[in-house]
């Protein structure tokens, strides 16, 4: 972890919630004192339904702010509040089990939550095509594609989950993609957690120091974007976070979206140039995706449009401005954290449910309507709902919907053993 990821003296300012009318309210430290050791606990219940956007907006910089505290060695997930904010190591949501760890070839069982962490390598450069039952291969970045920075690397991905929902999943065999497409009904514990995460390649060109930043294998990709097999080392800084959280009280879960604020231009300062943006692409190039899909058996694949490759930058822009009241939250956790890198990220929103427990609208009435990240929604940014998209996943060769997950998008079946003759 970057060691500019620290908290310290006046930085330590009051970076609980100042205004949730939350169930269960954490402690608040005085401004201009240590904050309480229960900021590197995530809180444990989400503000009322009714309350406002600003209550959940606090309510989301406290999960983030608690899930990059660095974990305790050899306890997955759980937070050393003995060591401030940024000391070296893994955070705790990078010692959640990623989806390589929860689902194996040939559907074993993924074994102990406090398997030692491996060496972290990345290869999935889309982020939604296994929504999709046809794709069985990696995940297609928002029914788009890949994305490509303005310094012609990819954007990568991982999708990791927290201990309850890796129990659950567990317990019930569902790492095993024929048992989990039997099942009758899916539905996570209270306190499941998922962490979506997208990276960049950091070159010389960047300043590291505005990042979270981690080592890791990355695979490589030919012009064409198909993986040649190998890989190569690459320090990669954070660029977006998706949190969500099945918060008591919340069926439909509690969805967080944080990104990097250099990114693109916004209400955050950000630095130029930018990751993302460019201010000379022509308009018509802007949010498009890169793709043209082909059918190749059971596959859908991207094949970069023609006059591009794999390294022609993909330009982006903000289609739904960040609100005003989730903007004044931004400032106020970017001021206190003003010794950390933490402050070069900024809340997009936080979507949730209205009417949690309407029987007559079980999407709970999506608040707001829209949400998207930038490096995750890229090309469907004006019509992007975390709720509304996740209410359809489904198993792989299955129609019960899966709680709101495409987890189990991953799941491997074993392998069918050969018949007399084949032997």
């Amino acid at each position: 972890m970057n060691p500019s990821f620290r908290l310290s003296g006046l930085a330590l300012l009051a970076i609980a919630c100042t205004s949730c009318s939350l169930h269960e309210q954490p402690s608040k430290p005085t401004l201009g004192t240590a904050p309480t050791n229960t900021q590197c606990q995530p809180p444990t219940s989400a503000p009322a339904a009714n309350a406002s956007q600003q209550a959940f907006d606090d309510y989301s910089w406290q999960l983030f702010v608690a899930l990059n505290w660095p974990a305790q060695a050899g306890q997955r997930g759980q937070p050393d509040c003995n060591q401030p904010l940024g000391s070296a190591g893994p955070t705790v949501w990078q010692s959640y089990k990623t989806v390589s760890e929860i689902f194996l070839p040939n559907g074993a069982n993924p074994g102990p939550w406090n398997a030692p962490l491996g060496k972290r390598s990345l290869g999935i450069i889309n982020i939604a095509a296994l929504k999709n039952t046809s794709v069985v291969q990696a995940v297609d970045q928002a029914v788009g594609g890949w994305l490509i920075d303005q310094r012609g690397n990819p954007t990568y991905y991982d999708i990791s989950a927290n201990q309850a929902s890796y129990d659950y999943i567990v317990q019930n065999g569902f790492y095993n993609a024929n048992t989990v497409a039997k099942a009758q009904s899916i539905a996570f514990p209270a306190q499941a957690t998922e962490v979506k995460a997208a990276w960049r390649v950091l070159t010389r060109q960047d300043d590291a120091s505005r990042y979270l930043t981690t080592q890791a294998e990355v695979a490589q990709f030919d012009a064409q974007g198909r993986p040649t097999g190998s890989t190569a080392p690459a320090t990669l800084g954070l660029v977006g976070l998706h949190i969500i959280v099945k918060a008591p009280g919340y069926p439909q879960w509690v969805w967080a979206t944080f990104e990097q604020v250099d990114n693109v231009p916004g209400a955050s300062a950000g630095s130029s140039p930018y990751s993302y943006y460019n201010a000379s692409a022509p308009a018509a190039s802007v949010n498009q995706s890169p793709c043209n899909w082909q059918h190749q058996g059971s596959q859908l694949v991207c094949t970069p449009k023609p006059g591009a490759t794999f390294q022609t930058p993909d330009p982006l822009s903000r289609v739904t401005p960040i609100a005003s009241s989730t903007a004044a939250v931004n400032s106020q956790y970017q001021q206190s954290l003003s010794s950390s890198v933490l402050r070069y990220y900024q809340l997009v929103t936080t979507q949730r449910p209205l009417m949690p427990d309407n029987p007559g609208n079980p999407l709970g009435q999506p608040t707001p309507a829209l949400a998207a990240n930038v490096t995750m929604e890229s090309y469907i940014q004006p019509n992007s709902s975390c709720m509304s998209c996740h209410s359809m996943a489904t198993p792989v060769n299955s129609a019960v919907r899966s709680d709101f997950s495409y987890l189990f998008k991953f799941a491997k079946a074993p392998a069918t053993a050969p018949h007399k003759d084949e032997e």
